[in-house]
């Protein structure tokens, strides 16, 4: 034990001579040797960096107690720039000279136990300088504790207070301790930091915490020696990392900044040091220090010498180099501009104001300048201008505009915006007051977002004016305060709001819709900052069933905005369960479901939220209609980018028509762990419908004679719906900020005009904008805008700042001219349509030129130099635009000219390129910028050979890497090393128009450095371009000009340069008969048949347009018996090679087949497999000639003749001919004596041509690779009998209905004649046209699947009876002159032809209608493109040709009505033959997204097998509003059950009266007519009971004497009123009263029961059935024993009576616009009982009182006048007896009057504690009643009928 006591002794007494704590004693003198370096690249090897290194000596003397001086001398700098790790670094003198003045200033610095408290220097020591002290000092920065070795704790340093760890190891023999000090510098509390211009994005949490973006650390070794004394410093090694990437840090790649500091005790001296006798002041602490001056541009460094000299010399470059095309250095130019205006003062500004102002080039380009600067002296000279009345409204704009978006916030900045919109507030109504409340608002959004509270002054000018808005009631301007408010988002704003929105203030429920739901969405800035209060607040709105349904729906898409959690979404789910509105609930479903489809990281907890919330509306709101308000969502996160974009649509539609009335369209990024919503654009549309269908803009405001107002005036507390709209109204938003909103009325219109021209000027008539342009006028415009600068700087341990920068940068200009000619002349009197008859020429000479410049920075940036990474990219556009048009509409006549293309241009270039670059201002000229990635710099370690020697040296390099001098000098590879050439990538891609000598094309290079790391960052370092360019192609002969001409009307013939012909179809019939001989010869040869070759060969032509059908039919005959010997002697090796060529007679001119080759495809076939097996026979094995056609037949399951010339072949009716016909057209499933010979035939060649067929049919698909994959699974099922397809028929039970039923075309009347007549009289024809559908049912039978087999055979049954292009259409040029005759030409100087020619034809008869276009070079060429089409009353069918006489090419399509299982169908048919091959793979590609495309549209997919050269589109009207939709293509089926449709169809049959012929020329316009009238809505009025517009019943007594209103206009200029009244107590007849605008109808019955008509108290129809009042277009005439009233201009369709019976029809743009016992028309049945003063009844007789007009006296009949009542007795409410007074009016009779009858009525009661209870007579006259809560609902007696004495009366 003693022992032990002894050991612990001595071993606390050794403790306590060690000291830890370093410290520098008095009269000392401590001489270290200092080395900082500072680089920034990629971290690979071989790649380029950049940075510097400063090397330098540090004395620090303690001069008191706890106060050190600290020296720099021996400073040497030096620059690195080049090859990692191969190149040196090179000493800079200049720059050492700069840093050693800047340092040769001591500073003192208390210092105390390892930690560095204040430092004080002279003022003569710049930032910079002192920073660089401080990068020392803070090396000297530590804790130690003396009772712990590893310790965690929060340590102030250079970068602020960061997390650090501490790792103590001591050895106590050497007497000396190591410490490592680790520091997380994304853990700091009070992180030293600028971050600017990102002010208007917000961070993603969720993103980030997935993913580091930037990464920083800094890493501390030590090495302190210990005495009895002291405690010194010896050594120390600091590391510091900061690591940035934009993408996925794991897979992305990143870029570094590395910084080292080693420190190292050289000497100690005692003595004392000399103190400099200046004044040391404290400038702070150990953290670092931002300069109060912003650093200059990180890509740009230059001297200032004079700075307004500077300045003028690159205004006058710019001016004078960008005049008619923008150079490449023009944005950078104008950011030094930018730079340099930074640094000048208010006096500079006016002197460059007053030198340039009066210039407009010049005035612009300074406008564009001063928004860039964004400091408070540019924001100050912009408000001397204003106030000076020196700017135009439209210049102070755009510049209040940019200037305060991109002004960076401080209070200076903010008082002087405050001043400017105290001078603009006067303004109201203009473009300027708006844009500057909006810029304004914005700006205090940038300065509160990092503030708590925001100061009251930034606040108070918005308080101001909404409060004055409000009181003067101005609706545009409460909007512009509500948008205010919402571009702030500040939690101060709520109340304000508040005020503002239904619920929450008395009279906030009046106030216009557009204020309301601007309040609303003013929430949605403020939900990021508090979503808690914003969700309180909109639920509880949405909740609020009183509230109209559009408020809702925009305070339901503010709350989901605030990501709710689960609870608050299920309640918003099971209050969807009750919801009456439908438009709300389908709001909310398709919100919740597009949510829950979100991929992006902060969204997936909200996400998961709504797939379980919308479970519970699934049942009842799975697939709401069109009409209904929608959200669609789409959205994409890539998480091996971590970059996501999302598109979200909004459609709000209140009123059921078919334009919403809020339509908002809003894009969402994320992007380096920010989330921003970079556009977002909303608009509104009320009224486009009924402009739509009235054909003119809608005056809402017409001077009416009879003012329907002053009748709605007796109505009860009646509320006019909001003033008409105008016609769009709209807003911009751009990340997160509104910057501009306004709508497109008259005002609207003269408000920019008065922009453009002054409010002073009047606006310039068409005279004299006509003038200006015949005299010529020349157009100079350009634009400079730094569109982004987001700049983040934080210091680094070596004292100098890193900076992370982006900026864009772009230069706009458009130069020209504009002319025009008009002759005749315009006269003094001239007016608008005399254009119509003058010939007018202009001629325009316009270049539009760009240049945009983006560049990224990481790397240091002072005043003295820069070294870092920097990324340039650029994109210039060129684009000419001269051209000349003349018109003359009266002659039908356009022409343009166009030069030619003489040299190349470049019209689009992109380029980008990644440098390491180092800047010294003291040796600008010394500037370097070497490419990162260099050709020569990275290795080719496969060249590299092994050398056994060089192991040591090379190991001894590797460590070296980690030595003081970081870099080695010396080059790591040897002499005899071969470096890697990285071969770029290129690409281009040209297209050749060498008819008009020009040639476009694309190329893209790239040289990136993805072969080092397949990572995204590293594509994009190293060297990408992308160019466009327009070339000259020489064609011998130069061209002068490109003409287009185009010529209309009669003229059109003389305008065509070459005659359209087609060559002699007979001379190819001599042709085609001389190659069947010789190929008969070859079929007949013993060695060929030997061999296995059969052939059979048939011809098929068209018939001539002039021969007989009979003709035809011998000629086919006679071709059919000519091929039946080598038929016959072929068949044997057909069946030994298992395939069969179908020759079953089909028209090749028969355009309803959609199948087969034309003739002239056929026969290049033909000629190609006779061909390919003569130049292949000799050295190989003849295969046969048939397998290429018909293999691949039998492969696919359905019959498909390709490759083969299909011959007419008449069928007999003989049996055998029959059989023939049979068994040849069936390939899927043959007959029984066919399948008995094929399988005793041999297998061999049937195995290998099986193989050779499926090989050609892979290269035959025109569209996705699904066929080929379905091929292989489906091939045994097509080869197998029956039983094999009906083991299918589970399968088929889970295929829809949609696919088993037949779509059967309607036939048109001539069709049905010619068909009926044919049978009737030709019965032969009629049994061949049997056997052809049963062997196409034979065959359509072996399909994969019914619906194939149904469409088949309804095509080929349907081909039958179509007779559009039952032969080969005419060429209408022939009998008929062209319609229209376009001619583009180049015009030659040899005056050749060159170019092209289109011509149009039109034949049109009453029944069909007939085009035809050719489209022929002008050159003698054979090349031609058609285009035949013709129309039907009840099929369209079209056909499209080209190539050699239009030969080559074909796609024909096919569009026919008819039924499918008795429900109206349209049927749409595309098919082709053979298409180029440029088609064919953009078909492919497109194909592999159709499958996605269509889940995301609803649709479902099904396997079924398709003809591979066809594409089906049925829709089958299942219902008036839903149709089901089916899609068939090659290898894809897509179905849609239930389809809704924005409008109603018009399913049901027309009435015989209204019936009209159709035609083709009215077949379109009829079914638009139809489609608009069941958009229509009619309501009902019979004796008690009616119907409304949305088709609700209702029966309850109406009121005897009284008018009622039963339908009007009820906004606030009501166009029309209808009223009707009873004509005895005892009579079902009545009256009815129609006012129009400025007419009034009366319709009412005569003593013989007739209908009589007055208008305007005028008798009409007394001798004639119709009157009419063209000018208002009114319309009344009678119709049998009915009297119908027609006036939809003013909304009504028609009004019919018919004495007893009323029915009212209004037209579609009247939806939602409707008021009285009708309904308010809006689709929703659960509000139909609305009320005067917009309050639903409790009872259809309350709903029905409400609308009876009263009068003053009896004298008018109507006894009845409205009351609030008294409940009777004294009802409990909340635990109180209480008196209830009646909060809607209630009927009874006038005074005077007794009642006679009673009606029972519910009406709400509005109820007080009976102690404190008003009387009836104050309840009367309050006006608390208009808001009063309605606390219980009871019944009460009103009067419907009195009896009166002669004085009663309403007093």
């Amino acid at each position: 034990m003693r022992d032990l006591i002894l050991a612990l002794t001595l071993t606390l007494v050794g403790s306590q001579h060690l000291n830890y704590q370093p410290d520098f004693k008095e009269n000392k003198v401590y001489t270290y040797d200092y080395e900082s370096v500072l680089l920034s690249g990629l971290p690979d090897r071989g790649l380029a960096r950049a940075g510097i290194k400063v090397k330098c000596k540090v004395e620090i003397s303690g001069i008191g107690p706890k106060l050190c001086l600290i020296r720099i001398h021996s400073l040497e700098a030096a620059e690195y720039n080049g090859i990692w790790p191969r190149d040196p670094f090179a000493r800079s003198s200049k720059l050492t000279q700069a840093l050693s003045a800047q340092l040769r200033i001591p500073i003192k610095f208390e210092y105390s136990n390892g930690r560095v408290g204040n430092l004080m220097s002279p003022d003569s020591l710049s930032d910079d300088g002192l920073n660089f002290y401080r990068g020392f000092l803070n090396v000297l920065e530590f804790t130690l504790k003396k009772s712990q070795n590893t310790y965690n704790l929060q340590e102030a340093g250079i970068d602020g207070v960061c997390n650090t760890t501490y790792v103590i190891q001591e050895n106590r023999k050497a007497n000396q301790i190591y410490v490592t000090k680790s520091k997380d510098l994304n853990s700091c509390d009070e992180k030293a930091q600028i971050f600017t211009g990102a002010a208007y994005t917000c961070q993603c949490p969720a993103c980030r915490e997935k993913n580091k973006y930037s990464r920083a650390t800094t890493t501390y070794n030590y090495k302190i020696k210990s005495s009895r004394e002291e405690a010194l410093i010896v050594e120390a090694d600091v590391q510091e990392v900061h690591q940035f990437t934009p993408f996925n840090e794991v897979t992305g790649g990143d870029a570094v900044v590395e910084a080292r500091q080693k420190l190292a005790l050289s000497d100690v001296q005692k003595h004392s040091s000399q103190v400099p006798s200046t004044e040391f002041r404290k400038r702070g602490s150990l953290q670092y220090h931002f300069d109060s001056e912003l650093l200059p541009l990180p890509f740009q460094l230059f001297k200032i010498k004079n700075l307004e000299s500077q300045i003028v010399e690159i205004l006058r470059y710019l001016v004078e180099h960008t005049h008619e095309r923008v150079p490449s250095d023009a944005p950078s130019k104008f950011l030094q501009l930018v730079q340099l205006f930074r640094a000048a003062n208010d006096d500079i500004y006016e002197s460059v104001w007053k030198q340039f102002s009066s210039r407009p080039v010049y005035r612009r380009l300074i406008l564009d300048i001063i928004p860039a600067i964004s400091t408070h002296s540019a924001i100050r000279c912009l408000r001397h201008k204003i106030e000076r009345q020196e700017l135009s409204d439209l210049e102070a704009a755009q510049a209040v505009l940019v200037g305060l978006h991109l002004s960076t916030p401080t209070r200076d900045v903010i008082e002087e915006a405050v001043l400017i919109l105290k001078k603009i507030h006067p303004r109201s109504d203009t473009l300027l007051h708006r844009i500057a409340y909006l810029a304004f608002s914005s700006l205090v959004h940038k300065y509160c977002s990092v503030l708590d509270s925001c100061p009251e002054s930034a606040l108070q000018p918005l308080y101001d004016f909404a409060a004055e808005a409000s009181s003067r009631a101005k609706e545009e301007e409460m909007v512009l305060a509500m948008k205010a408010f919402g571009n702030i988002g500040h939690p101060a704003m709520l109340k304000r709001l508040m005020k503002f929105m239904p619920g929450y203030a008395p009279g906030a429920s009046d106030l216009p819709l557009r204020v309301q739901g601007n309040a609303v969405m003013a929430l949605r800035n403020l939900a990021k900052r508090d979503p808690r209060k914003v969700q309180d607040t909109t639920l509880e709105l949405f909740l609020n069933h009183k509230i109209n349904p559009e408020i809702r729906m925009i305070a339901a898409f503010v709350l989901l905005e605030t990501k709710p959690g689960l609870p608050v979404l299920v309640t918003l789910a099971n209050a969807m369960l009750k919801e009456p509105s439908m438009q709300v609930a389908s709001f909310i479903f398709t919100s919740l479901r597009a949510l829950g489809r979100s991929t992006a990281p902060d969204l997936q907890v909200v996400a998961s939220a709504c797939r379980m919330a919308i479970r519970i509306l699934s049942p009842k709101l799975d697939k709401p209609g069109y009409r209904f308000s929608k959200v669609f969502r789409l959205s994409m996160f890539r998480e091996s980018l971590m970059i996501g974009m999302a598109a979200q649509f909004l459609t709000l539609n209140n009123v059921g028509s078919i334009f919403p009335s809020i339509a908002l369209s809003k894009f969402r990024a994320h992007f380096v762990g920010h989330i921003a919503e970079p556009l977002e654009v909303g608009l509104r549309a009320e009224r486009l419908q009924e402009m739509l269908a009235k054909r003119h803009l809608p005056d809402s405001d017409s001077d009416s004679a009879f003012d329907v107002r002053e009748v709605l005036k007796t109505l009860s507390d009646w509320k006019a719906q909001p003033s008409d709209k105008p016609l769009a109204a709209g807003y911009l938003r751009t990340f997160g900020q509104e910057f501009f909103f306004g709508s497109l009325d008259k005002n609207s219109i003269q408000t920019l005009l008065q922009a453009l021209y002054g409010p002073e000027e009047k606006i310039p008539s068409i005279k004299k904008l006509i003038n200006h342009l015949q005299s010529g006028v020349g157009i100079q415009w350009s634009k400079a805008l730094l569109s982004a600068e987001v700049r983040l700087i934080v210091p680094t341990c070596t004292g100098f700042p890193m900076e992370t920068s982006l900026y864009h940068a772009s230069f706009t200009n458009v130069a020209g001219s504009v002319q025009a000619q008009i002759s005749p002349s315009p006269s003094s009197d001239f007016r608008l349509a005399d254009l119509l008859n003058s010939n007018i020429k202009v001629r325009s000479k316009m270049t539009l030129s760009m240049v945009k410049d983006m560049i990224f920075v990481m790397g240091t940036n002072t005043h003295l130099f820069q070294a870092g990474l920097e990324a340039h990219a650029k994109v210039n556009v060129n684009l000419p635009m001269n051209i000349a048009a003349t018109v003359n509409i009266k002659d039908k006549n356009f022409k343009l000219e166009i030069p030619p293309c003489n040299q190349e241009t470049d019209v689009i270039t992109a380029r980008s390129k990644t440098y390491a670059v180092t800047r010294n201002l003291e040796d600008l000229a010394a500037t370097k910028m070497t490419p990162v990635l260099l050709p020569g710099a990275v290795p080719d370690i496969m060249k590299l050979s092994f050398d056994s020697g060089s192991a040591s040296g090379e190991s001894d390099k590797i460590r070296g890497r980690l030595s003081s001098e970081i870099i080695s000098t010396g080059n790591i590879y040897s002499a005899g090393q071969s470096s890697q050439q990285k071969v770029p990538s290129v690409s281009s891609m040209c297209f050749n128009a060498s008819t008009f000598g020009v040639e476009f094309c694309a190329e893209r290079k790239s040289v990136n450095a993805a072969f080092i790391r397949k990572a995204p960052l590293y594509y994009l370092v190293g060297e990408n371009a992308f160019k466009l360019t327009c070339k000259p192609v020489h064609t011998g002969s130069s061209i002068e000009k490109i003409q287009v001409t185009i010529q209309a009307g009669a003229q059109a013939a003389a305008k065509m340069v070459r005659l359209v012909t087609f060559e002699d179809t007979e001379s190819e019939r001599a042709s085609g008969k001389e190659a069947i001989k010789k190929l008969k010869k070859i079929l007949d040869d013993p060695t060929v048949q030997t061999q296995g070759k059969s052939l059979v060969i048939q011809k098929d032509r068209k018939s001539s347009s002039s021969s007989s059908s009979s003709s035809s039919s011998s000629s086919s005959s006679s071709n059919s018996s000519s091929s039946s010997s080598s038929s016959q002697s072929s068949s044997d090796s057909q069946r030994k090679a298992g395939d069969r060529i179908n020759l079953k007679k089909k028209d090749a001119s028969s355009f309803d087949s959609l199948g087969p080759s034309s003739k002239k495809q056929q026969k290049g076939h033909q000629e190609h497999e006779q061909k390919e097996p003569r130049s292949k026979g000799r050295s190989k094995t003849k295969k046969p000639l048939t397998a290429h056609a018909t293999s691949a037949d039998k492969e696919r399951g359905f019959h498909e003749k390709k490759h083969s010339k299909a011959v007419p072949k008449q069928r007999s009716s003989s049996s055998s001919s029959s059989s023939s016909s049979s068994s040849e057209t069936t390939t899927g499933r043959p007959s029984s004596s066919s399948s008995s010979s094929s399988s005793s035939s041999s297998s061999e060649n049937a195995d290998k041509t099986r193989y050779d067929a499926k090989k050609r049919s892979k290269e035959s698909y025109p569209f996705s690779k699904t066929d080929r994959k379905d091929e292989k699974k489906h091939a045994k099922s097509q080869y197998t009998s029956r039983s094999s397809y009906d083991s299918s028929a589970d399968w088929e039970k889970h295929v829809p209905d949609m696919y088993r039923l037949r779509f059967k075309s309607h036939l048109t009347p001539e069709q049905a004649s010619s068909s009926s007549s044919s049978s009737s009289s030709s019965p032969q024809s009629g049994s061949s046209s049997s056997s052809r559908d049963s062997s196409s049912s034979s065959r359509n039978s072996s399909s994969s699947s019914s619906s194939s087999s149904s469409s088949s055979s309804s095509s080929s049954s349907s081909s039958s009876s179509d007779s559009s292009f039952a032969h080969e259409p005419n060429f209408l040029g022939d009998v008929l002159p062209p319609g229209l005759t376009i001619v583009a030409r180049a015009v030659r100087s040899d005056n050749k032809n060159q170019g092209y020619q289109a011509t149009a034809y039109i034949n049109s008869a009453a029944a069909k209608v007939d085009m035809q276009l050719v489209v022929v070079q002008l050159a003698e060429t054979n090349w031609k493109a058609c285009a035949d089409s013709a129309i039907l009353p009840l099929k369209a069918q079209a056909r499209f040709r080209w190539g050699k006489e239009c030969r080559d090419y074909k796609l024909e399509a096919r569009a026919s009505t008819g039924q499918i299982s008795r429900n109206p169908a349209i049927q749409v048919k595309v098919a082709w033959t053979k298409l180029p091959s440029w088609i064919r793979r953009t078909t492919i590609t497109a194909m592999e997204f159709a499958p996605g495309m269509a889940l995301l549209m609803g649709f479902s997919e099904v396997y079924q097998k398709n003809p591979s050269q066809e594409v089906v589109l049925r829709a089958v009207a299942t219902s008036p509003r839903t149709i089901n939709t089916i899609i068939k293509a090659p290898g894809l089926t897509l179905y849609y059950e239930a389809f809704p449709l924005p409008f109603a169809l018009p399913v049901s049959p027309a009435p015989a009266s209204q019936a009209q012929e159709v035609t083709a020329w009215n077949f379109l316009p009829e079914i638009s007519s139809l489609i608009a009238k069941e958009d229509q809505s009619t309501c009902e009025v019979k004796e008690e009971n009616f119907k409304t517009f949305d088709k609700v019943k209702y029966r309850c007594s109406f009121n005897k004497d009284c008018n009622l209103v039963v339908a009007q206009d009820c906004t606030a200029h009501p166009k029309f009123i209808i009223m009707t009244r009873k004509v005895n107590t005892r009579s079902s007849f009545r009256e009815v009263y129609i006012n129009i605008s400025s007419s009034s109808i009366r319709l009412h019955l005569s003593a013989s029961s007739s209908i009589l008509v007055s208008y305007n108290d005028g008798p009409v129809l007394t001798r004639s059935k119709i009157y009419q009042n063209k000018r208002e277009n009114i319309k009344i005439y009678r119709n049998e024993t009915t009297v119908v009233v027609e006036a939809p201009d003013q909304g009504l369709a028609n009004v019919t009576f018919d004495g007893s019976t009323l029915k009212v029809t209004v037209v579609s743009w009247m939806r939602g616009r409707t008021c009285g016992i009708c309904g308010n028309n809006d689709g929703q049945k659960q509000n139909e009982l609305l009320m005067p003063n917009h309050r639903l009844a409790h009872s259809c007789s309350a709903f029905v009182h409400s609308w009876v007009l009263v009068e003053e006296t009896c004298a008018e009949g109507c006894k009845l006048q409205r009351r609030y009542v008294k409940l009777k007795g004294h009802p409990v409410i909340h635990g109180k007896e209480s008196t209830c007074y009646s909060v809607d009016k209630i009927l009874q009779c006038m005074r005077g009057c007794t009642p006679t009858e009673k009606t029972s009525v519910k009406v709400g009661f509005s109820c007080f504690p009976k102690d404190s209870a008003v009387s009836l007579s104050d309840w009367h006259r309050s006006s608390d009643r208009k808001y009063a809560a309605e606390d219980i609902v009871e019944s009460v007696d009103a009067d419907i009928d009195c009896s009166c004495t002669d004085n009663c009366s309403s007093s």
